[in-house]
């Protein structure tokens, strides 16, 4: 088979048509259309009008491929795991920015101690 590679634009990823997304994706075209009609993904306008899947897109396929075959899910109980599993990737992103929020105010606070002993020092020297 040969693959299609369609560009939306010069600075945009590739996009494939649906039966290479789900070659691809080692999946089928069926099953490929019954994940779009339970909104498990949605297809892509790519330039030219047709429809299509980013390289994201047939990872997000190949997951769902691997919930089916390895944990024998129907697509629903795989919907949910999706949807935990973007939950838990959204809370470890936030818990990433506050903990590079806490190091900046961390070494924030330190700079001011270290400016209040200076500034200490320095009226400890006139005093006496």
């Amino acid at each position: 088979m040969t693959y299609k590679l369609i560009l939306r634009s010069h600075h945009e990823e590739p996009m494939y048509s649906r039966p290479v997304a789900a070659q691809l994706a080692q999946i089928s075209l069926d099953l490929l259309r019954t994940c779009e009609e339970e909104g498990l993904i949605q297809a892509q306008v790519m330039s030219g009008g047709g429809e299509g899947f980013s390289v994201a897109d047939i990872r997000h396929l190949a997951r769902i491929r691997r919930l089916r075959e390895v944990l024998e899910l129907d697509l629903p109980a795989v919907d949910v795991v999706l949807n935990l599993r973007r939950q838990v990737l959204d809370l470890l992103a936030q818990i990433d920015n506050m903990e590079r929020n806490m190091v900046r105010r961390e070494q924030e606070l330190m700079d001011e101690i270290r400016q209040m002993q200076r500034h200490l020092a320095e009226e400890a020297k006139w005093r006496w």
